[in-house]
């Protein structure tokens, strides 16, 4: 008697003969699709010691990820939609959030004139926000993408609604934490809106989250772009206070120890900036430069460190296009902490980055 397949499997073979085969009605639709991004980068003070490493590594911009995504129409202007989409690691196979098959997206919903509304796993609203009014579009190594885990990234367990009217954008989405007996623990909630009008566009967000304790982090910020000619001009702000400890949890590099605090009465507070640009500069060939800079109090730091800091980072990215999907690029970045920021680096307060890839979109 053959084996089963595993259930992972199952489901991508599953999702592969949706994708291929001949949609069973004409209001229906499978697209499977995804991006293949690869870069050989070399880095300084890479860990304790100081020393530098050479890898080949995910993509600077647009980490590799597959999916499928579908639709079908309902009739009366409504659609039922879905979509599932997985992180991968093309440089060794495997799947980037391991052992979740569909780390990104997991989601179904409907959709008509007034809006969409999603059940399952989707982005947060700082997320959402963020991935359009940042220059590098929550992109670029992990190294110069830490200020953006203070949006979190995704949430589990959550019902979302978008809707656009005009030029305004709105969003919000309840997480709920699945815990018998409270709504409050390990739950999230947040808010957006976007205003677009001509060369201009601003965004607002804030949100929540709370973890199995009910101790909160909480962020708000702001994000604004003007296009002109050939050149974008990206201007945000994110604030932040965490009583959970997860922020210093995640960006802490494992090669300190820290003291912890009193995380209650003295919460971790970031105040980050960040500017940058996109200029077009001929028909295949954009160039992205960007800034960010973070002040923060109360880090849970190592003994002796006065528990505030900084961290700087400073990013030039050459993305060149042989065709509508394929492109090559290169990047270099430079990051520097000080004060009790320090712990957010392995090794020495800098780090220099510079790499170079091919990125394929399908």
């Amino acid at each position: 008697m053959k084996s089963a397949l595993p259930a992972s499997l199952a489901i991508v073979s599953a999702a592969c003969g949706l994708a291929f085969s001949t949609t069973a009605a004409a209001q229906s639709s499978v697209t499977l699709y995804g991006i293949v991004d690869q870069s050989v980068r070399y880095q300084t003070n890479a860990n304790a010691n100081n020393d530098a490493l050479w890898q080949v590594t995910n993509g600077a911009v647009t980490n590799s990820r597959f999916g499928f995504k579908g639709s079908e129409d309902l009739g009366g202007g409504m659609k039922a939609i879905f979509q599932l989409e997985s992180g991968i690691n093309p440089q060794n196979g495997t799947l980037a959030n391991s052992p979740r098959l569909f780390d990104r997206y997991a989601f179904v919903g409907l959709q008509n004139q007034y809006g969409t509304i999603k059940i399952g796993r989707q982005a947060t609203e700082a997320f959402n926000v963020y991935g359009d009014f940042d220059p590098l579009t929550i992109g670029n190594y992990a190294n110069n993408s830490w200020m953006y885990n203070i949006t979190r990234g995704r949430v589990d367990n959550a019902v979302s609604y978008a809707g656009t009217f005009g030029g305004l954008s709105v969003g919000a989405t309840y997480g709920f934490g699945n815990t018998a007996g409270t709504m409050a623990a390990s739950n999230y909630w947040g808010a957006r809106a976007a205003y677009a009008m001509g060369p201009f566009q601003i965004a607002g967000v804030y949100q929540a989250a709370r973890d199995a304790s009910k101790r909160v982090q909480q962020m708000w910020g702001l994000g604004g772009i003007y296009s002109v000619s050939i050149a974008k001009v990206f201007v945000g702000y994110m604030g932040g206070r965490d009583r959970s400890g997860w922020l210093d949890s995640t960006l802490n590099d494992p090669a300190h120890t820290v003291t912890t605090g009193n995380l209650n009465d003295n919460p971790r507070k970031d105040m980050t900036f960040y500017l940058g640009t996109t200029i077009q500069a001929m028909p295949n060939l954009a160039i992205t430069g960007a800034a960010y800079f973070d002040d923060i109090k109360n880090i849970n730091a190592q003994a002796g460190d006065a528990g505030s800091g900084r961290r700087y980072t400073y990013v030039l990215l050459a993305e060149y296009a042989l065709s509508k999907r394929t492109q090559v690029y290169g990047t270099v970045d430079y990051n520097k902490v000080s004060g009790a920021a320090r712990v957010e680096l392995p090794g020495n307060s800098t780090q220099v980055g510079v790499g170079t890839g091919i990125r394929h979109i399908f």
